[in-house]
């Protein structure tokens, strides 16, 4: 590498000076080129914000669009320790009457028979429906847990679980019912011996017996008697078998847990579910007021401080909030008892957001939600076309990808700029340093010269003092 020393004939320190002419010939661009590119960073930064919050304002109305979030319904029980009430959106809108008399419930025999292990044949059960199985009990299963195991391992269970209960007197096989409701009754085991004897085992359901009395009570003793639930809705009486109903009335799950006092009725009630699409429309309005926040913090511009907005004077901005503003206080449903914002309760403030009064929202939802709902999620209703309006902007060929796109190619073109700033600072400081570079050998040259001079002056200054003495 060659190295070049300067300074040698002029004393002037040449690479400081070359430097420096360097750097403030640069320096304007390169402030311009800094400036601009701050600019456009911020710009994008504010795009993107503005763009989140819109898509985030966007989603707070996607309930608002359809019309089936407005029907969803909101069923209430005024003892929920007696019932309790689902309901889907088909359920029509009533008040009813419900009284209790009894519960569902499943059977559970107990036995009480003593069973000896290595007895063998078969077990034959039956229930009130009219389904049966039947189980072999051979001698690698002649125990009551073998019994046990081969009722609840039958393939063809109707639906009979078998436990075994660990007394004084010995261990019992009990039976349960899977199911509640006289159909699943347990009416009948049989048994057929082929070693031992297995009609311990044997139970008879009495139908001349009380319900809760029933069978053969020298085999089995029955500690819970198979029963339908016993109701009366608006006065007609009822019956299910189980505790669960979901045929009475169209589109509601009535879930019984206890019984009713005498002249105490359950009040069932399903109506519409205002409470949640109050909440929805009560998003919608802070979404909206963000919105309209964030535009007016990035356009706004501060007199005392000279501070502008990232946004301040731009026209996409300007154009989507004067779109949304416009909207906001459009009229919609023509003829409807809801046509705009006003007639919910919103009126709208000095800085453009919204004002929401709660109660005259509620009183609408509850005299005209049919009308809340056309006025939100009609084809022509706000909702959808704010929806698409503002899909205009932020799908993926909007307004908001091509202004990125813009901003992205002259951050782009920036580096470019940088890139042939530093081809001609190099080409400035290799001129300079050859211009100063000539002008520090002329000068050693001449300094030189002027040595040579002085010498010879001195000379010719000696020889004629000599000639004089």
């Amino acid at each position: 590498m060659a190295i070049t020393t300067t300074g040698y004939g002029s004393g002037l320190p040449i690479s400081d000076l070359v430097s420096q002419l360097v750097a403030a010939e640069g320096s304007p661009t390169e402030t311009r080129l800094n400036q601009k590119e701050a600019r456009l960073q911020s710009e994008l930064s504010a795009i993107s914000i503005l763009k989140g919050a819109l898509s985030s304002f966007q989603a707070s109305f996607a309930k608002l669009q359809d019309a089936s979030n407005f029907t969803s319904r909101s069923p209430s029980s005024s003892n929920t320790d007696i019932a309790s009430m689902t309901a889907k959106e088909s359920a029509s809108l009533g008040s009813y009457s419900l009284e209790v008399s009894h519960l569902a419930s499943a059977h559970k025999l107990v036995g009480q028979q003593d069973y000896n292990s290595g007895d063998t044949g078969s077990l034959s059960f039956g229930n009130a429906a009219g389904d049966s199985f039947s189980v072999d009990i051979a001698t690698e299963n002649a125990t009551l847990e073998g019994v046990r195991d081969a009722i609840n391992g039958a393939s063809d269970n109707f639906g009979l679980t078998a436990t075994i209960l660990n007394l004084s007197s010995g261990p019992r096989l009990v039976l349960t019912a899977n199911d509640t409701g006289e159909e699943n009754r347990i009416t009948s085991i049989s048994s057929t011996s082929t070693s031992g004897d297995l009609s311990g085992f044997d139970y008879s359901y009495a139908s001349n017996l009380d319900p809760l009395l029933d069978g053969d009570s020298s085999n089995y003793d029955q500690v819970r008697a198979a029963t339908d639930a016993a109701f009366t809705l608006e006065g007609q009486a009822l019956t299910s078998a189980s505790n669960t109903v979901d045929s009475v009335i169209p589109g509601v799950t009535l879930t019984l847990k206890d019984t009713t006092e005498a002249d105490k009725p359950v009040a069932l009630t399903v109506g519409t579910n205002t409470t949640g699409i109050k909440t929805v429309i009560e998003s919608f309005v802070k979404a909206y007021n963000s919105l309209q926040s964030l535009i007016s913090e990035q356009t706004r511009y501060n007199a005392e401080t000279g501070q502008a907005g990232s946004l301040q004077g731009d026209s996409l901005t300007r154009t989507v909030q004067n779109q949304l503003r416009s909207m906001i206080s459009g009229s919609y449903n023509d003829g409807g008892a809801i046509s705009s914002l006003l007639d919910l309760g919103m009126t709208t403030n000095t800085d453009g957001t919204l004002k929401l009064d709660s109660d005259k929202l509620k009183t609408a939802l509850a005299d005209n939600f049919e009308a809340v709902t056309a006025f939100f999620s009609a084809e022509s209703g706000l909702a959808n076309r704010l929806d698409t309006s503002l899909d205009t902007y932020l799908q993926s060929d909007g307004s908001f990808a091509s202004r990125t796109e813009s901003i992205s190619t002259q951050m782009a073109k920036l580096g470019d700029d940088r890139e042939s700033l530093d081809i001609r600072m190099s080409a400035l400081e290799a001129r300079l340093l050859s211009q100063f570079n000539a002008m520090d050998a002329m000068v050693a040259q001449l300094s030189s010269t002027g040595d040579f001079l002085t010498q010879q002056l001195e000379s010719i200054s000696q020889i004629s003092n000599f000639r004089n003495k």
